[in-house]
């Protein structure tokens, strides 16, 4: 992912034929992380033969979406509830969804919707989705 504006990095929904933006949107982060399998021994010793914990990197990633926006028409705030209520496994997008740019793709399911209706304010909403099997980094088509 190259582009260094976050005014084009976004999330994204398929809608069986394109990626749409997940509407409204004006903040999005994407995270990743991996447990560590714990490999100490009795004889775990650094080059000082200090003693010192040792890892292996072979556990399991996961990885979560959350966004934030203005609900709107287009934020589709309502489908966001029912695809939680249902359980709906989404196929999502994070990054420039623009030809020759590289962006991540999974799956997940929204785990959490929060709408935030404060006086002289817009309406916003937050959404947290959780990536369940594997993500890839593909380069999106012309």
């Amino acid at each position: 992912m190259s582009q260094s504006i976050g005014n084009f990095v976004a999330l994204y929904v398929d809608n069986g034929s394109t990626f749409d933006a997940f509407g409204g949107e004006v903040s999005s982060s994407f995270t990743i992380s991996k447990d560590a399998i714990e490999i100490t021994t009795k004889d775990s010793v650094d080059a000082a033969d200090n003693f010192c914990k040792e890892f292996d990197g072979a556990g399991e990633y996961t990885y979560t979406f959350s966004v934030e926006g203005i609900q709107r028409a287009d934020s589709a705030v309502d489908e966001k509830v029912a695809d939680l209520i249902a359980g709906t496994k989404i196929d999502f997008r994070f990054g420039y969804n623009s030809a020759t740019q590289k962006v991540y793709e999974g799956s997940g399911y929204i785990l959490s919707v929060s709408i935030d209706s404060s006086k002289n304010e817009a309406v916003t909403y937050s959404c947290e989705i959780q990536g369940t099997g594997g993500l890839t980094v593909t380069t999106v088509s012309a």
